[in-house]
Formats: C-alpha cells, sequence, structure tokens
C-alpha cells in the first residue's frame, strides 16, 4: 500500500509528491523543484530510496542536487532526459533565467521499467509530448504524471523536444488504462483517471 503527501513549491507552483511504502516504510520523492528549507522539512523523516523525475525541465528537477546530497537517493530518469540534468540549455534554465545545479542520474528508465519501494512495485510508463523522454510513475492506483496529463488539460508542446502527435498518443495510452487511478500531476489539483476520461477534452 502506498501514502502519497504532496505540495507545491517555487514560483511555478510545482506539485512534488512524498511516496510512501507503508509496509516497510520506504519513500521516494517523485521531483524535486527545489533545495530549500520547505523541501526538507517536507520529505523530513522519509527512509528515501529514490527522486523520481518525470522529466528534466528545470522546475522539476532544480532540487535533485541538494537532496541527492542530503540523503543518498538514487535519481530515477529516461534516457531522453538525462542530459536535462548538466545543460541549462536542455532543461530550460537558461531561456527561463533560473538556476542550473548540475547532477547525475543514477538509474535510467525505459517504457514498462519497474522499480521495487519496499513491498511496492513501480512501473514505469512512457509518455513523450512534453518532453522527448517524459515518464508516468503508476504503482496501485497511484499515477504520477508530471506535465503530461493535468487536470482537464496536458502539458505543452511548444518547448524544444515537444509534440502534438506525441502526446496525443501518451494520453491515450494513460486513457486506456485499467481503473480508476489518482492522478497527481505536476501541477494544479489532483484528479482521478475516470473523470479525466470524461472530461478533459485532450483524452478525448
Amino acid at each position: 500500500m502506498l501514502d502519497v503527501k504532496y505540495a507545491s513549491f517555487g514560483s511555478l507552483q510545482n506539485n512534488c509528491y512524498l511516496i510512501t511504502d507503508t509496509a516497510t516504510g520506504k519513500s521516494a520523492l517523485v521531483d524535486c523543484t527545489e533545495d530549500s528549507k520547505k523541501m526538507r522539512d517536507f520529505i523530513a523523516g522519509a527512509d528515501l530510496e529514490y527522486i523520481l523525475l518525470t522529466h528534466g525541465h528545470f522546475d522539476h528537477i532544480t532540487g535533485v542536487k541538494g537532496i541527492k546530497e542530503l540523503t543518498g537517493a538514487r535519481v530515477v530518469i529516461s534516457a531522453e532526459d538525462c542530459p536535462m540534468l548538466s545543460s541549462s540549455k536542455e532543461s530550460l534554465a537558461a531561456f527561463c533565467g533560473a538556476e542550473q545545479n548540475n547532477t547525475t542520474a543514477d538509474i535510467i528508465v525505459k517504457d514498462q521499467d519497474t522499480i521495487a519501494l519496499g513491498e511496492s512495485v513501480i512501473t514505469v510508463i512512457a509518455t513523450p509530448g512534453h518532453t522527448k523522454g517524459g515518464v508516468c510513475y503508476l504503482c496501485g492506483d497511484s499515477l504520477f504524471t508530471g506535465d503530461t496529463l493535468f487536470f482537464c488539460s496536458c502539458g505543452r508542446t511548444d518547448f524544444p523536444g515537444g509534440s502534438v502527435s506525441e502526446i496525443k498518443n501518451s494520453l491515450k495510452r494513460l486513457a486506456l488504462l485499467q481503473g480508476n487511478c489518482n492522478v497527481y500531476p505536476g501541477h494544479d489539483r489532483v484528479s482521478t483517471l475516470d473523470f479525466e476520461r470524461a472530461n478533459n477534452p485532450y483524452m478525448k
């Protein structure tokens, strides 16, 4: 069973999620907007094994270096987005005048890879469209969608590596998942997959 705690960080109001396997207490952080007192308080006391990155844009990775050094958590990202961890151009930090704290990945994932978090199993779903290497993480009835799927919306496709056709295909793929997952996006409010199937114009 998975416990999910979340909070909003940074000027772009990114959602970061602390997920914990209740059987073992092992935790992972989904995206890491900043290394701040707020972030350190958010993860305080967690047995943090992973930092799971949905993609490599600066507003999702700026805090990775500091939190990795603090906790020893292993950084997980796709091969396509891995270069963003060490390039302010690739991560769009340079474009937006934002901070870039270069770091490295520990685990490179691809579609349908699985990650063990205590007794829970996290499945990687490749969802390109917002970036070439965007992924979602599925664990039980919890779906962490980064900037692929939002409440009644979806991620932008006008940045380098974005693709309208790819994000449409990714959203169709998420729509076909079984069950009514809780949807935990990278921005805005949480939702459910049934609600998005019925109301999100980008999923139709």
